[in-house]
């Protein structure tokens, strides 16, 4: 946050930060979505984004994409604090949450 802040002058008020320490807000799957979407959704041309995840990341068998199963591909994931009974975040998913839907102009 304060790299953010003080180096590249991100305003704080548009930070989220999303941690399993006990210090805020927990990184469950449907936050990080939510977090995703509302970056896509306030983000305007012209507008630099950031995204950064430190966490644990995965593979799964490739689920609805018939290139990756045809090549015995495993789709990349993204593992939140409840993963367990939420699923993990496919790249996929996160390619048509945030990239896709992000308006021209918006570097990322």
């Amino acid at each position: 946050r304060d790299y953010l802040v003080n180096v590249h002058g991100f305003p704080e008020k548009d930070i989220v930060v999303l941690t399993d320490d006990g210090s805020g807000t927990q990184p469950t799957k449907r936050r990080m979505i939510e977090a995703l979407r509302r970056l896509v959704e306030v983000s305007k041309e012209g507008d630099s984004v950031f995204f950064h995840y430190s966490g644990h990341g995965g593979f799964l068998e490739a689920d609805e994409n018939a290139f990756k199963q045809k090549n015995d591909m495993y789709d990349q994931t993204l593992i939140p604090l409840d993963f367990q009974h939420a699923g993990q975040i496919r790249d996929f998913d996160l390619f048509n949450q945030f990239v896709r839907p992000m308006r021209g102009g918006v570097k990322v």
